[in-house]
This record gives C-alpha cells, sequence and structure tokens, in this order.
C-alpha cells in the first residue's frame, strides 16, 4: 500500500475529473503500472487489462475514481538461448492492482494497492475497507 502525491510545482488540478471520465484516468492508471514495472531482462512478456473504472462522491462530497487492473508477467527461465523452443514463458506472477484517485490542495493523490490474484479473494474485504475509508484533505499554508 502507498499513496502517491503529484508534484505541488507542477500540479494544477481541481478536481479528478482533470484526468478525464473515469475509464480514461484507468488507462492513464494502467500505463503508469507499466512504465514502473518496464524490464530490461530478455523475454519477459506483460499482459494487461483495466478490470473496472468508476466513479464516486465520498462522504466528504469529494469526487474519487476507483480503478482496478490486472497485470500478469510471463518470463523465461533460458532468455539467452539460441532456438525458441528453449525460451518458453512461464507466468512469473499474478497481481491485482486497485488505485483510488482524489484531488486536493491542486495536487492528485493515488492511494495504490496491490495483491497477487490468488489472494485476492480472502483479502478483497480489507482491501475494500482501505479504498471506502481514503480521503484528501486540504492543507492550510
Amino acid at each position: 500500500m502507498s499513496v502517491d502525491i503529484s508534484s505541488p510545482s507542477s500540479s494544477t488540478y481541481k478536481t479528478v475529473e482533470d484526468l478525464g471520465p473515469p475509464e480514461k484516468a484507468a488507462e492513464g492508471v494502467l500505463k503508469q503500472y507499466l512504465t514502473e514495472f518496464m524490464s530490461t531482462r530478455l523475454g519477459v512478456r506483460r499482459e494487461s487489462n483495466v478490470l473496472s473504472a468508476s466513479s464516486k462522491v465520498a462522504d466528504d462530497g469529494k469526487l474519487y475514481y476507483e480503478v482496478e487492473v490486472n497485470i500478469k508477467s510471463y518470463a523465461s527461465n533460458n532468455e539467452l538461448a539460441v532456438m525458441p523452443k528453449d525460451r518458453v514463458q512461464s507466468l512469473e506472477w499474478d497481481r491485482r492492482y486497485l488505485t483510488v484517485l482524489g484531488v486536493e490542495n491542486n495536487q492528485l493523490y493515488a492511494l495504490r494497492l496491490q495483491t497477487p490474484e490468488r489472494l485476492l479473494s480472502e483479502e478483497e474485504g480489507d482491501l475494500r475497507r482501505v479504498m471506502d475509508s481514503f480521503r484528501v484533505n486540504k492543507i492550510q499554508a
């Protein structure tokens, strides 16, 4: 779990809608994750999907976007093999990334949660409670 905050010197966000509709924001979230997970290893392949993108008005009256993506990473255990049949890729990891986006203080705040897909069913309740509790607050300078 982490919270990312955009730079105050380069941020001019007024509302989360500045990112576009939730679906467009979800594509940006997915692109950011894929950029972070870029690999210089040979033979690595990533599959990714936006699973959901929605908006909600929380009890603080502010609009938030909720985004869920899945990313799978495949790699070869013999990436330097000459013959393609010797470079078979297998699943390295399969993860669910849950993100809540909110704007305050002209900055974008992103709550980022992740879990292996195989553990999602047992952790989902806790993850949803954390997502539902996320709020951005005005900071007085």
